[in-house]
């Protein structure tokens, strides 16, 4: 239910939008527009604040001019500015009637939004203070006073002494050391960083069992039971965390505390390095927090979306609902939505372990200098398969589409994707594969070549009906040496598919297909009893055709051919009377043992169902 306190005014409805359109830098003949996507996302990271922009952005700017990367990053802000202008007059074009209608859908979806409000929880976002950085400061005290960054011709990171300069991480090195000749720059560390990252996870485990850590150094945690359990004060408890991780590891970390996972990510970033912030549970709270926010601060808002969003003068989140109607007539559902609960302060309160979360790719991407040699690009497309393979045999994953990623010298990237004719994960069909989706780009220069496999398959979960239903193309196959004939699923589950025919079309059964698991012993189990199935659906639908034109008083004796299989006993016993099965309705013995083979197989027919309806 929505509370009905103050909102910010919305704009009043008029054929002509009151606020004037401008793009505020209106092409990339204009330096400002450039200087500001030069200075990277990285913009937004604390200790910056002091940081003269402009200055630094302006040395970005001589540092990189006539690069292939200048040109690119040009290119791609003239295309913006382009994009920018025509939502622009796509604004000055929306009608009084469209804004009214628009108005009245915002209050809806404000109102559906409002109902899953959850106040009750309390999720912590916790957030390493330039944990590269702090981790090679242990063992480099010296380096505390001094500006420094760990990377290697792209910094990862850099410590608070060095961002004051404007430093930042995914800054080039040879760019970082123009802004701040005295940088002093470390190769990084893997090992390290990981020993670190588990005993802080060591820490966090005891707050929260089922904490998600999102990198090697933040996490979220929902920490309502045990402030519970303890009987402390959330702050006090986030508070007694922080310090043990810092006499434990000797690395400081920073905290957002606030009902749901959007705005804890939010304030954790508020009082960096080694504070903490914490937001009432409390919608009022919540949303006086979020209105005054400017728009960039909040995750998932980058460079793009905020020039669209300052062209139409939305400035701060607390602007969306002033402007929502425009909006809503300019933007995606996916977009308004997401912009809906960002002004709302709406997130996530499900904390649970990463690999819990459905995972939507496995990929993987090298970097190199700039080579046009098939020979030596087969050789990293091979490297980089073999990398795939390992991380989707750890995962227990394949996938039934694979996607080539390549950029260019000049930063243009390409991306190409096609379905597999089944789920891979082994380095020889992905780079078989991969291949023939590279030779077709031939001839080309490339600094970056990646693999990603999606629509995944979770092999772990892979029953041998759920299998056997992905698997099988439809065309004879021969098991223990007998011919198994191709099932006509839609006959068998007429109510599962619209259309058969789309099931023989071989382009979407390359998809479908999937190599069986288990024995041999397992599917010719697994096909018989599905043959058997819909023999016996296709009896009982014939049965049933022939009890309509018959008495109702005949009915209890009219059993189907799949009932009466289902019903048979050992002894040989009928039984005197039949119910309805509660399943499927049909009349059936009464007896106990009979009746409970037979809910079993409604059961299990069920299940069947939903198995094919999830694989097609």
């Amino acid at each position: 239910m929505v509370v009905s306190e103050p909102r910010p005014k919305r704009e009043t409805t008029s054929s002509e939008p009151q606020t004037t359109f401008t793009v505020s830098e209106s092409g990339t003949d204009n330096p400002g527009t450039l200087h500001r996507r030069l200075l990277g996302p990285s913009i937004q990271k604390s200790g910056q604040d002091g940081v003269d922009q402009a200055t630094v952005s302006e040395i970005i700017y001589q540092a990189t001019q006539g690069s292939k990367y200048f040109e690119h990053q040009k290119r791609k802000e003239k295309d913006l500015t382009k994009k920018v202008e025509s939502i622009v007059q796509q604004a000055k074009k929306v009608s009084h009637q469209d804004l009214e209608a628009a108005e009245v859908r915002i209050e809806t979806l404000i109102r559906q939004h409002e109902a899953t409000r959850d106040l009750t929880q309390t999720i912590v976002h916790v957030d390493c203070d330039a944990f590269y950085a702090s981790v090679e400061e242990l063992d480099h005290p010296e380096l505390k006073s001094k500006p420094f960054a760990v990377g290697k011709g792209v910094l990862c990171t850099c410590n608070y002494e060095a961002r004051k300069f404007g430093v930042r991480s995914a800054m080039a090195e040879f760019v970082a050391k123009k802004i701040c000749p005295e940088l002093v720059v470390l190769r990084l560390n893997f090992p390290k960083y990981i020993e670190k990252s588990n005993a802080i996870r060591k820490i966090l485990f005891e707050y929260d069992p089922n904490h998600c850590a999102m990198t090697l150094d933040e996490a979220y945690l929902n920490i309502t039971e045990y402030c519970a359990k303890v009987n402390k004060d959330r702050e006090e408890v986030v508070s007694d965390m922080r310090r043990r991780i810092l006499e434990t590891t000797g690395v400081t970390v920073s905290a957002g505390i606030g009902p749901n996972s959007r705005v804890a990510k939010i304030a954790s970033n508020i009082n960096k390095p080694n504070g903490q912030f914490v937001i009432a549970n409390d919608r009022e709270a919540v949303m006086e927090f979020m209105c005054n926010l400017p728009v960039r601060k909040v995750t998932g808002v980058g460079y793009v979306l905020e020039r669209q969003l300052l062209a139409l003068n939305v400035n701060v989140c607390g602007d969306i609902y002033r402007k929502s109607a425009l909006l809503y007539q300019l933007f995606t559902d996916t977009t308004i939505t997401f912009l809906l609960n960002c002004y709302l302060g709406l997130g996530s309160t499900e904390v649970k372990p990463i690999d819990q979360y459905e995972r939507k790719s496995v990929g993987c991407e090298r970097t190199f200098r700039a080579i046009s040699d098939v020979a030596q690009m087969k050789q990293k497309l091979q490297q980089i398969a073999e990398d795939l393979e390992k991380d989707c045999k750890r995962l227990n994953l394949a996938g039934r589409k694979l996607g080539l990623k390549l950029k260019r010298t000049t930063f243009e990237q390409i991306s190409r994707q096609r379905p597999m004719p089944k789920p891979i994960n082994s380095a020889s069909d992905i780079y078989r594969y991969g291949l023939l989706m590279l030779e077709k780009e031939l001839p080309i220069t490339v600094r970056l070549i990646g693999l990603r496999l999606t629509d995944l398959v979770d092999l772990s979960h892979e029953g041998p009906m759920k299998t056997f239903l992905k698997g099988q193309r439809r065309q004879n196959y021969r098991l223990d040496d007998e011919a198994i004939t191709s099932i006509n699923f839609h006959a068998a589950f007429p109510e599962s598919f619209e259309d058969s025919t789309n099931i023989h079309d071989d382009e979407e059964m390359g998809e479908l297909n999937m190599m069986i698991q288990g024995s041999q012993e397992e599917v010719s189990s697994v096909i018989d009893d599905f043959r058997s199935s819909s023999k016996a659906i296709a009896a009982r639908d014939i049965t049933n055709a022939e009890e309509q034109q018959d008495s109702t008083a005949n009915h209890s004796m009219q059993l189907s051919e799949r009932d009466t299989l289902q019903l048979s006993t050992d002894s040989g016993e009928t039984s005197s009377g039949v119910v309805a099965c509660p399943i499927c309705g049909n009349q059936v013995s009464a007896d106990d043992q009979a009746l409970n083979r037979h809910v079993d197989w409604c059961l299990s027919r069920a299940a069947i169902r939903e198995a094919v309806k999830e694989t097609f």
